[in-house]
């Protein structure tokens, strides 16, 4: 059986054109490399290399077995490189939960990118309401978690501050503009996330602080609920442009971010605090939140 080791000592004799120079290169003596060039030479069966007082050169059958050497070595780095690579690369399964109205639009891009980079991570995706994400993270279901900053929390990473809009099934109510004033928004019952919802706060922060008073058509939870009800044109409702967006551009629904005042959310990453592969979430951090930032493009 060919030995690398001795491969490696037969290149460097071919490229540097003697024994002395292949001996440096291979930092061992000439003896060494000589005994070793002459072991291979009788695993093959044929002489290798011609010896001259100016050097040596391979034979015919050292030119083939030089040209097979120099792949084999190669294939042999590039093993080592990709096993390397392999190691550093972080490995685990980590679990990442999205509020339901913006995890259609960030969830794939999140999947793909990290499968491009990270192989070793196996992901699990969910999605739900604010409680239900806070619930996970408190209790460690959840590794990270994409939710909606509550009013008075100072922990977790703020991502984006996202405008919020109102939405309606097209010509169910007069949205042919970019904007829309708060005061115009409410002359419409509206569908609304029930009272402790953060949307609900917002809007109706807003309006006591303008003096206006909000129509409830109905409280509607579930994300999926609300769609529902626009596309039936039950009423207008309001969410995050995130939410909308692909809708919007689809012709399904009209929208048209409330201006006077502008209203925002806050979109903030949560982190688990007995994260089980801590390595792996810091990596996949930044992937989260640059997918989330681009709610807002």
């Amino acid at each position: 059986m060919l030995d690398s080791r001795r491969l490696t000592y037969f290149i460097n004799a071919c490229e540097k054109g003697s024994l002395t120079g292949g001996a440096n290169a291979s930092f061992v003596t000439q003896p060494v490399l000589t005994y070793h060039i002459a072991e291979l030479e009788k695993t093959v069966g044929e002489r290798l290399l011609h010896r001259r007082p100016d050097g040596v050169v391979p034979t015919d059958a050292g030119i083939v077995l030089l040209a097979h050497a120099k792949r084999v070595m190669e294939a042999m780095r590039a093993t080592e490189l990709a096993m390397r690579e392999r190691k550093s690369q972080p490995t685990g399964s980590v679990t990442i939960g999205f509020l339901a109205s913006i995890a259609p639009a960030v969830a794939p891009r999140i999947a793909r990118e990290c499968k491009e980079r990270f192989p070793g991570i196996q992901l699990q995706l969910s999605e739900g309401t604010s409680l239900y994400l806070r619930k996970g993270v408190d209790d460690g279901s959840l590794d990270l978690a994409v939710n909606l900053r509550e009013r008075g929390a100072a922990s977790s990473q703020s991502i984006l501050f996202e405008d919020l809009y109102v939405f309606a099934r097209p010509n169910l109510i007069d949205l042919r503009k970019p904007t829309i004033a708060l005061a115009d928004v409410l002359q419409h019952r509206l569908l609304l996330p029930p009272r402790g919802h953060v949307v609900r706060e917002l809007v109706e922060e807003a309006a006591e602080k303008h003096g206006l008073t909000i129509r409830i058509e109905a409280e509607v939870e579930g994300f999926p609920t609300l769609k529902s009800l626009i596309r039936e044109a039950f009423a207008p409702g309001i969410l995050g442009y995130g939410s909308i967006k692909s809708d919007v551009d689809d012709g399904r629904f009209q929208g048209a971010k409330i201006v006077k005042p502008t209203i925002q959310r806050e979109l903030v990453l949560d982190e688990g605090a007995n994260t089980r592969f801590p390595k792996v979430v810091a990596e996949l951090r930044s992937i989260v939140t640059r997918a989330v930032r681009e709610l807002a493009q």
